[in-house]
């Protein structure tokens, strides 16, 4: 008889062994990826307050461009009132332009998901199907939506060439 311990070890210690092992290098990848995302988010969130910070300034600076603006208009030889209500003026148009392409594109938004209201329904159709008649349901076809991943097959028609290009 040997004295190597691995020879004589029966196949449910060794099926323990690898199953064990396998959730170590689990548990490990798994502790190694929190460890390299951590680093990353907290590069991110410092990046994330730099950039929040530089908003509120810029924020706070259209404030004094405004008014160098109208102290420009001012130097022009307009009375100061006057260089005042002009950029106000200018920037009431701005705003009032900008409020009526916003509301013209909220109008555009449609809130119910059409999609996945169909889907949903054409689930639920064909499960009370199957379950009214088991074993004589045919599988549905994929959706339009999904089938861009289906890689192309050597029957699939190849491009005519274009005859304008020709000219």
């Amino acid at each position: 008889m040997s004295t190597d311990p691995r020879q004589e070890r029966t196949l449910g210690q060794l099926v323990a062994s690898a199953s064990q092992d396998i959730s170590t290098l689990v548990r490990s990848e798994i502790a190694l990826a929190k460890a390299e995302v951590s680093v990353q988010v907290k590069k991110a969130g410092i990046g994330g307050g730099l950039l929040a910070a530089a908003g509120v300034i810029v924020f706070y600076s259209v404030y004094f461009i405004f008014i160098t603006i109208a102290e420009g208009i001012e130097a022009l030889g307009l009375p100061r009132w006057l260089s005042f209500l002009i950029v106000t003026v200018f920037m009431l148009l701005v705003a009032g332009v900008l409020a009526f392409l916003g509301i013209r594109k909220m109008k555009t938004v449609k809130p119910t998901p059409e999609k996945t209201i169909a889907e949903a329904q054409t689930t639920v159709a064909a499960l009370k199907s199957a379950t009214e008649h088991p074993g004589t349901v045919v599988p549905a076809a994929r959706p339009e939506w999904d089938r861009k991943d289906i890689p192309a097959t050597a029957t699939a028609p190849t491009a005519q060439p274009d005859p304008s290009r020709d000219a």
